[in-house]
């Protein structure tokens, strides 16, 4: 009886070793999987911030071009307008211009 008793706890000591290493093969694979699933979530978030950042780039380049268009446009107007001033008006205006400075001292 003495020799069944030790048997029997000699088996739950050698269950007892297999259920503890079972556990630490799950635990490890629970380590793996999460530190797996985690770097796969880390790498799309990162990919998810670039795009939204790229399209926020992309949005403020598209922003600028429309504003900037009226401005040059009327900046190129303006300069057609210069450039088919007639020569003899400018030298006129010029003509005027040192008169004025020469009367008022260069003031």
């Amino acid at each position: 009886m003495a020799q069944d008793m030790l048997e029997k706890v000699q088996e739950a000591e050698r269950e007892a070793k297999e259920t503890v290493e079972k556990a630490k093969i799950k635990a490890r694979e629970i380590v793996d999987k999460s530190r797996t699933d985690s770097e796969s979530e880390y790498k799309n978030i990162v990919r998810d911030a670039k795009e939204k950042s790229q399209k926020i780039l992309d949005e403020a380049y598209d922003l600028a071009k429309q504003e900037k268009q009226p401005i040059i446009d009327e900046a190129e107007a303006y300069a057609k307008q210069i450039k088919e001033i007639d020569p003899s008006r400018i030298k006129e205006i010029v003509k005027s211009l040192k008169e004025e400075i020469v009367e008022n001292g260069n003031s």
